[in-house]
């Protein structure tokens, strides 16, 4: 198991891991839910009587407590607070991602940004970091002699200047989920392998009157991926690479192949109500059983796993399909490491440091061990067993070869709102593949010049 282990970790330090800016979703990608209701975690003792209580502020876009992502930095926020009686946090919570990164912004304009507040390796942040206001990361890991980091953690939010301003937090491949007896139900008898097979499944499971797919369209990530699948197997990320400066078009061949997938799936196969559904609407509406297919990432895998770490009866799991002409192999796919966390400059004092050193360091075992999170980092492999699940997980983390980028994070922030708007257009069927090619085009040349010059 150690050498299973020493193996996944070996690849992981060594793939070229820059996706997402570096891909999200996440990726940006991951880390999401649907309330837009502040809230508040860990409560802290009282201060020492011989000293003022100093309190800072972390604004995060993750769900908190129990089985949601950021359930292991509460742990550790709190265990840090009791062996700090002077020293509070309060956490945070905007659950709408775009909510989140819109008062993010407002509070940047005004320089009155929390002093740790997530953030991913995309264009928002680069704006940010131009200001001088975010603390360098890389200076921070080497002030605290910190150098547990793979690849993908060290990596994937690097802005393109190789500047890194986010800490992060998971170690996240991606699968297509699937309940098993709704696929018997619908006489599937083999997962797909190919696009055209995932569509005749869908095709089976609406005759069979099951929602084909659950996916939820109140933030551009999950969508993204959609549209992102056919050109990923076709050109790997040079598709999205020349798109994002304007030296490929969606209107090219393969852009309005990916358009008209993605619109045949949202008129179809989603569920109903997609269009308005958010993060935690859903997965409940997976784990009910009330729609057969659902994509997501490593960070909620603990959904379909029992206390024994394998996975629940009814669940399975298959890979992004493929095409004739594809470039790359079944288990090449989204890699990324998480939303991540930035850091205010000024308040990175001798006791801030401290603070984010204890969670550091005691971060990846408690991640691993306590809420089945894959860290970026390396940890203890001796402290618990290893389900057949976990190590499947590291086998496909080893066979990665090559990973998709986060589309949402690759291009500037303001062609990707205008594509997220458009998005939905397309995948309700109110415009054509060919009206969404035009319009992204349009804002591309309109808006990227600008932030990459």
């Amino acid at each position: 198991m150690k050498k299973a282990i020493s193996a996944f970790l070996a690849v992981m330090l060594v793939a070229s891991l820059a996706s997402c800016t570096s891909a999200p979703t996440g990726d940006s990608g991951a880390d999401a839910s649907s309330d837009n209701t502040p809230a508040s975690t860990a409560d802290s003792s009282e201060a020492s009587d011989s000293g003022e209580t100093r309190t800072i502020s972390w604004m995060t876009t993750s769900a908190l407590g129990e089985g949601a992502s950021f359930e292991p930095k509460e742990i550790l926020i709190k265990k840090y607070m009791e062996e700090n009686p002077g020293f509070k946090v309060d956490v945070e919570s905007i659950q709408d991602r775009p909510s989140y990164y819109q008062k993010i912004k407002i509070l940047a304009s005004s320089n009155e940004l929390p002093e740790i507040f997530d953030a991913e390796g995309d264009s928002l942040t680069a704006e940010i970091a131009s200001t001088g206001v975010l603390q360098d990361i890389d200076e921070l890991y080497e002030e605290l002699g910190y150098d547990r980091m793979v690849n993908i953690g060290l990596n994937y939010a690097r802005l393109a200047d190789g500047k890194l301003y986010c800490l992060n937090w998971e170690n996240n491949v991606e699968y297509f989920w699937y309940h098993k007896d709704l696929f018997a139900q619908a006489g599937i008898e083999k997962t797909p392998d190919t696009f055209d097979e995932l569509l005749e499944a869908c095709q089976k499971l609406k005759d069979a009157g099951i929602a084909p797919i659950v996916t939820w369209g109140n933030e551009a990530w999950p969508l993204l991926r959609w549209m992102a699948f056919i050109p990923f197997r076709l050109t790997g990320n040079d598709y999205i690479e020349s798109l994002k400066v304007g030296d490929a078009k969606m209107s090219d061949p393969v852009g309005l192949q990916a358009a008209s997938f993605f619109q045949k799936l949202g008129t179809e196969y989603f569920q109903p109500g997609w269009a308005t559904a958010d993060y935690n609407g859903a997965l409940e509406t997976f784990q009910s059983g009330n729609g057969a297919i659902y994509y997501i990432g490593t960070w909620q895998f603990g959904s379909f796993m029992g206390e024994d770490r394998e996975l629940k009866e009814d669940y399975d799991y298959f890979y992004m399909p493929t095409l004739e002409g594809a470039v790359n192999g079944r288990t090449d796919m989204w890699a990324h490491a998480g939303t991540g966390t930035a850091v205010r400059k000024d308040t990175c004092d001798d006791q801030m440091k401290d603070f984010l050193g204890f969670i550091l360091d005691q971060y990846p075992e408690t991640a691993f061990y306590e809420t089945q999170i894959v860290p970026p980092m390396t940890f203890d492999t001796t402290l618990g067993t290893f389900s057949e699940f976990d190590k499947q997980v590291m086998a496909d983390c080893e066979s990665l070869t090559s990973y998709g980028y986060c589309w949402d994070v690759r291009m500037d922030s303001a062609s990707t709102e205008v594509m997220t708007k458009e998005i939905i257009n397309l995948g309700m069927g109110s415009i054509t593949p060919e009206e969404f090619a035009t319009r992204i085009d349009a804002a591309i040349a309109e808006n990227a010049p600008k932030f990459f010059g």
